[in-house]
């Protein structure tokens, strides 16, 4: 008996990759126009070739999603919706979506166009499934953590359709919970603008290496367990890979989609070998089987390809290499030097093997015997796909996009209340040392939730970004137990967060709902939010837009706390394992791990009490300050309140992207 039929979803990031894609065999593709993509940095498409490409594909029955799977700033909303508009008109099979206002404005305006929650919305549970569901996906793609066991339960618990990923990069830290590269330089990973700070060396006392940088995905081995999850669909990661990439990967999957039960072990083996030339980094399952213990490789250099080996002789660009592998004078290759953990690529002149030998003439003179050399791309494959692109004719628009006005939501600014201080803390230790008449934020995890009985006088907790399936019933446990004492105000972090409620539960949005336009705020407000936090990454300028909204006097504005930069579900190398400084060029954080997860803060705090006048012009008087992670100090917290009431000048370490913007 064959297995059951299941989609291949194939990455797009340029016209060659797309054209790629669709010659392999992908069953549907996904990309991005160019902007509101998680890839920001792929050519992506403009409208006509959007329009013209999607065309094609349907021409060859396979489908298109575009990624509009970035968060949204209030100013960019109307440059959103004429986007939308072109998808719409392109008629495209999905839109992957981040941002709930995305989300809105689709069912509202464009309600033809399926919502495929984006994995940068973190659904990683079946509650967030059961309530992309009920918010109108037809579709979540899931969190990469899981496991195969949390992936069945998942799909049998609820109807929507199920997306995972089976082959390409990993992210260090769970996508949509990463702030790490807009914390650094403003550039971020939830706009699509990731600059890839977990693929750098990394320094950790006296030693250095790749500490954040996973090996890539590969589950080709699981197709038949795949096949029988209740999954719809086995995407490929690859944006940002060239269209031999896309090829082989697209063709290896789909073999392996289409073989029944008597040949899968002999296509596996072909398969197998076509994925061993994606040139691509080493490979782990992650945490689908069992849990990797061994996900990192600190001495191995970034993704560079298939080595090669390294360089015997060099002079003047003339280099002999000696390799079991066949080299082509049209391949792409990459020298790497350890030692200064640079690489650059290189041209092929010349190349004639002589006794196994190979003699290569290349135009960089900075070649030197001992280098590693890489592979990262077959020179015959680009003969192949030269002229590809001939098969789309890019034609002017010859539809008319929806340029409907779609207003913006109106608010009522919040009664302007007396100015209030929040302290939020993980460590009942601090409870000594703060003064009861502050509002205190407890945030809950896996190892708190014991002490809820024993505290007292504490009206807001706060959920946790990710919650395993299997500890769904603790938290439920316990959230039902708070609710009890009533006056309690739950700040929810997940969209799986909601489910946990019933009745008329005072909630708050955190800073990892995103709240950053105003559609966001009404879609949030509709699922019985009172209010919200503003993200740590938000800026001032768009904090003022909110504020021209009427929505300044419903956020919750940190000045001053270790903001967590990303959350990891991978077992860190064991050298990170106590939870140390890393430093890379001027930039330093901490590694922390509680519960098998691996949570990175910047080395000091943030701080923004000289922000606050700014603030309260734009109608913001609630304000917060962070003491997660911090060891309880009564003479430190007295040092912060001071600063609060402005009786002491704290220096601004770090102001996050409030001042230099978010990008």
């Amino acid at each position: 008996m064959s297995m059951k039929k299941i989609e291949i979803l194939a990455p797009a990031g340029s016209k060659e990759s797309f054209i790629a894609a669709v010659e392999a065999g992908a069953d549907a593709v996904y990309c991005g126009l160019g902007s509101f993509s998680a890839r920001a940095k792929a050519e992506n498409f403009t409208p006509a070739e959007f329009n013209n490409y999607t065309g094609y594909a349907h021409s060859k029955n396979v489908k298109v999603y575009a990624a509009f799977n970035t968060l949204i700033k209030q100013t960019e909303l109307k440059e959103a919706i004429k986007y939308l508009g072109v998808i719409y008109a392109a008629k495209a099979d999905a839109v992957i979506v981040q941002d709930f206002a995305i989300a809105d404005i689709i069912k509202k305006h464009f309600p033809q166009l399926k919502l495929y929650a984006s994995t940068q919305m973190a659904i990683h549970n079946s509650f967030g499934a059961l309530e992309a569901d009920k918010a109108g996906f037809k579709r979540a793609v899931l969190a990469r953590e899981l496991s195969l066991r949390e992936i069945e339960t998942i799909a049998a618990k609820s109807n929507i359709e199920i997306e995972v990923f089976v082959h390409g990069a990993l992210c260090f830290c769970v996508s949509g919970i990463c702030l790490m590269s807009s914390f650094i330089g403003g550039y971020s990973g939830n706009r699509g603008m990731c600059a890839q700070p977990c693929r750098r060396k990394w320094k950790f006392k006296d030693k250095d290496g790749f500490y954040l940088s996973p090996k890539d995905f590969e589950l080709a081995s699981f197709m038949p367990q795949l096949r029988k999850s209740g999954v719809t669909s086995l995407k490929i990661e690859g944006r940002m890979k060239n269209p031999q990439y896309v090829y082989k990967t697209v063709k290896a999957y789909k073999m392996l989609a289409c073989a029944d039960d008597n040949n899968f072990s002999k296509v596996l083996e072909e398969a197998s070998e076509m994925l061993s030339q994606d040139f691509a980094r080493r490979k782990t399952t992650f945490n689908f089987s069992k849990k990797s213990e061994d996900i990192f490789e600190p001495d191995m250099l970034k993704h560079l390809g298939v080595s090669l080996g390294k360089i015997l002789s060099a002079q003047n660009g003339k280099i002999t290499l000696k390799t079991g592998l066949k080299i082509n004078d049209k391949d792409t290759l990459k020298a790497a030097d350890a030692s200064k953990d640079a690489y650059f690529k290189f041209n092929i002149l010349n190349v004639k093997k002589t006794d196994g030998v190979y003699e290569i003439e290349t135009d960089c003179g900075f070649l030197k015997s001992g280098m590693e050399i890489f592979k990262t791309s077959d020179g015959s494959f680009a003969v192949f796909l030269n002229g590809m692109t001939d098969k789309v004719k890019i034609e002017k628009l010859n539809f008319t996009v929806n340029r409907k006005e779609i207003k913006n939501p109106v608010f009522k600014q919040a009664a302007s209340g007396s100015e209030e201080l929040f302290v939020r803390i993980n460590n009942a230790g601090w409870l000594r040392e703060i003064p009861k008449n502050l509002n205190i934020i407890f945030s809950l995890d896996k190892n708190n939730l014991n002490a809820i009985e024993t505290l007292k006088n504490i009206n807001f907790f706060e959920l946790p970004p990710y919650i395993e399936e299997e500890d769904l019933p603790l938290f439920q446990k316990a959230v039902n137990k708070l609710s009890e004492k009533g006056n309690i105000t739950f700040i929810v972090n997940n969209i799986s967060h909601f489910r946990f409620f019933s009745g008329k539960t005072k909630l708050l949005a955190g800073q990892f709902l995103y709240c950053m336009n105003s559609f966001s705020a009404e879609f949030l407000f509709k699922k019985g939010c009172l209010g919200f936090a503003f993200s740590w990454e938000d800026d001032f300028k768009n904090i003022a837009e909110l504020s021209k909204e009427g929505l300044g006097g419903y956020g919750i504005f940190y000045l001053c706390g270790f903001p967590v930069l990303a959350v990891s579900k991978m077992t860190a190398h064991k050298d990170l394992l106590r939870g140390e400084v890393i430093s890379s060029a001027k930039d330093c954080f901490q590694s922390v791990n509680v519960n098998g997860a691996s949570f990175i803060l910047p080395q000091y705090p943030v701080m923004l009490f000289n922000k606050k006048q700014q603030l309260k012009k734009l109608k913001i008087s609630k304000f917060a300050i962070d003491l997660s992670f911090v060891k309880p100090n009564k003479s430190y917290f007295s040092t912060l309140l001071d600063a609060y009431s402005g009786k002491r000048p704290l220096h601004n370490e770090h102001e996050f992207n409030f001042e230099r913007g978010l990008k």
